[in-house]
């Protein structure tokens, strides 16, 4: 009888464990990162660098994109309509140009709606590191 009280108290003891995990655990799937926009360098494709642009929307809205040279030259530019765009761009550019100091891009995603306009620059920054080791033999 003790055994079938201890079988049961483990029982009702593992229960309320995992019941009370179940609820204090949040759930990730879906939840957005709260930024309105992101922009990711996503690595190269010939050579070329390629870019990510997700807008965050929950509501349907309208916006203009576009991409600008370090001399503030578009090089493109696009409307777009909808809730939670990704768009990805990969920019034709010479490696030796996107490897140099002097480089920079600025996306501009402007709300149409509310003409609020976020920007954000993309420059190339290179380090050089010389490691020596010392090992014995």
């Amino acid at each position: 009888m003790k055994q079938a009280k201890n079988k049961t108290g483990n029982i009702a003891l593992a229960l309320f464990a995992l019941c009370t995990m179940g609820l204090s655990v949040p759930s990730f799937a879906g939840i957005k990162t709260g930024n309105p926009i992101e922009l990711k360098f996503i690595g190269k494709e010939n050579s070329q660098p390629i870019f990510q642009l997700k807008l965050n929307n929950s509501e349907n809205g309208l916006y203009l994109i576009s991409i600008k040279d370090a001399s503030q030259n578009v090089l493109f530019s696009e409307k777009v309509k909808g809730i939670d765009i990704v768009r990805t761009y990969r920019m034709d550019i010479d490696p030796d140009d996107y490897e140099s100091p002097s480089f920079g891009l600025k996306f501009e995603v402007t709300n149409l709606n509310t003409h609020q306009t976020q920007e954000y620059k993309v420059s190339s920054e290179t380090h050089v590191t010389n490691n020596i080791i010392v090992a014995k033999l």
